[in-house]
């Protein structure tokens, strides 16, 4: 991300420690902006866990933070060192409206295609610089990107170890993404790794003032709702570890925070043991 100039010269911009960025042109032409935070010191014999964030400038930031914390206190958090990926576009805005509806729906040349991408330019393209562990990545989205990553588990079940589907638009498409959630189901009993879906508490019933109109379409969204049914249907099924976690008093943007906070606490949990390994 690029510094605006300081409003005084006596300030100097401020970077995230081990983190990077560059420009990357997808073979269809596609541009995206990814963001690495790569940990000091020499990868795992496996080569290091990584967990790879969607809208990677609105997340990335936050999540790397979180990641970097964490594996300072291993012995608290069980969290060891990892990379981290932002996938993002050109430019500085945290979301990009139309590249992110194109990428992360589950429309013809939409999800798939960026899930393809992912699997085969993005990560090959990041383990150039850093070595990883193909039984220890993760992928973390919110809301469309919560969507994208249901789907990503429902139609390629096992290639993500662990997946955090954050506030899912499981409404989107008069709720389409069931459909897949029953195939996924019925398909058997082949492990598909865990699963974390969260919500905030006042997604679908606001505290503070709204329109009667945004009320409604609160109310037809169902995003908590949604959300815990999801999670209680998969939690009851044997083909995955589904875990749920709802965060009081957070709506659907203050919750991003919390959620990255915990993504990285869930998916990352026991990496601290590679470097004991290692060592």
């Amino acid at each position: 991300m690029q510094p605006v100039s300081p409003p005084d010269p006596a300030f100097a911009p401020v970077a995230l420690p081990q983190a990077w960025q560059r420009d990357f042109e997808a073979r269809d032409g596609s541009r995206y902006r990814l963001l690495v935070s790569v940990p000091e010191g020499p990868a795992p014999a496996r080569g290091f866990p990584s967990l790879v964030l969607v809208d990677g400038h609105a997340l990335f930031p936050v999540a790397a933070t979180a990641a970097r914390l964490q594996a300072q206190r291993p012995e608290a958090t069980g969290v060891g060192a990892a990379v981290v990926i932002g996938i993002g576009y050109p430019g500085e805005q945290p979301f990009d409206a139309e590249r992110r509806q194109r990428d992360l729906l589950p429309v013809p040349d939409g999800a798939d295609r960026f899930l393809d991408m992912i699997v085969d330019e993005i990560l090959p393209a990041v383990a150039r610089i850093a070595p990883l562990d193909p039984a220890r990545r993760a992928l973390a989205g919110h809301s469309y990107g919560g969507l994208f990553v249901l789907h990503t588990l429902f139609t390629r079940p096992g290639l993500f170890e662990a997946l955090v589907a954050g506030s899912p638009s499981i409404w989107w498409q008069d709720r389409a993404i069931l459909a897949s959630e029953d195939a996924f189901r019925r398909a058997g009993s082949a492990p598909a790794g865990r699963l974390l879906i969260t919500v905030g508490g006042h997604e679908q019933e606001p505290v503070l003032a709204v329109t009667p109109q945004r009320a409604e379409r609160l109310a037809r969204a169902r995003m908590y709702d949604n959300a815990a049914e999801m999670a209680e249907r998969l939690s009851a099924s044997d083909r995955l570890d589904c875990s749920f976690a709802a965060f009081p008093g957070e709506n659907h943007v203050s919750v991003i925070l919390p959620m990255l906070a915990r993504a990285v606490a869930f998916t990352l949990a026991g990496t601290a043991q590679d470097k004991a390994a290692a060592a």
